[in-house]
């Protein structure tokens, strides 16, 4: 029994001193580790996979970005531009309104989905819900920050259903460049060659970030006009006394024409 005591007590002693060393060693192999790799402050993404097209959507969806937005771009306003679209019919311009000041329509840019009402489009900013501008619900884009959108996002048809019963027609959703920084700005015109129809566009747009990044300033200011064509205004298609006047000879079952030239 002594023997076995004596055999057993350097054994334990070493187990007890090698448990001993194991922490010593596994702080030393990590303080090692974080001399030779430093903690990681910022990671900054050169590729990345993410689509921003309508193809892999999960709703029918229309991108309409900053490259195509400048190349539609008009001389007036962004209404005009999306406008061009052939899925935006029966649009609310300030044209549409200028005779009707007491309705609350004169000068705003309302878009129309499928013709079905400007009432029944939702207009969204960054996803979010804007405030009306006229009580059935109408909004005016021209309340948007024109230069600082970098896209627009439209949905049509049963997929915008989603949104609620304000969303008939479809969703016009304007994502806006919320990373802007430095000053932009924009002064354009133009005017027929018979002295008409003149138009213009003033735009300054600016962005400042601040706290070290943790917050963000955005500020747009935009003022644009468009005068009326005068008439024929004496061009060359009209010098021939060219009118319009009934048809004597129109009735409704013979098939000639309400009016002749």
């Amino acid at each position: 029994m002594k023997k076995f005591g004596t055999f057993v007590a350097p054994t334990a002693a070493s187990v007890i001193a090698l448990l001993t060393t194991m922490p010593t060693t596994v702080h030393a192999a990590e303080a090692a580790q974080s001399a030779q790799a430093p903690g990681v402050e910022e990671v900054i993404v050169t590729g990345t996979r993410i689509v921003r097209d309508g193809y892999e959507a999960p709703t029918p969806l229309t991108v309409v970005d900053t490259e195509a937005l400048q190349r539609m771009q008009t001389a007036s306003s962004m209404a005009e531009t999306l406008n061009t679209m052939p899925v935006f019919a029966g649009s609310f311009a300030p044209q549409s309104g200028s005779g009707l000041p007491s309705s609350g329509n004169a000068g705003i840019n309302a878009l129309n989905l499928r013709n079905l009402g400007t009432n029944r489009t939702l207009m969204l900013i960054d996803g979010h819900r804007v405030v009306q501008t006229l009580p059935n619900g109408t909004v005016d884009i021209n309340t948007f920050p024109q230069q600082l959108t970098s896209r627009v996002d439209v949905v049509t048809g049963g997929a915008s259903a989603v949104y609620g019963s304000d969303a008939v027609s479809g969703v016009v959703n304007f994502v806006l460049d919320r990373n802007y920084t430095g000053v932009k700005g924009e002064i354009s015109g133009g005017i027929t060659d018979h002295g008409d129809a003149e138009n213009g566009k003033v735009i300054l747009s600016a962005g400042i970030p601040f706290s070290n990044g943790r917050g963000h300033i955005l500020a747009s200011g935009e003022f644009t006009f468009q005068s009326k064509v005068n008439g024929t205004g004496g061009r060359a298609w009209n010098q021939g006394g060219i009118g319009i006047m009934q048809n004597p000879l129109y009735a409704v079952v013979n098939g000639a024409s309400p009016s002749a030239t």
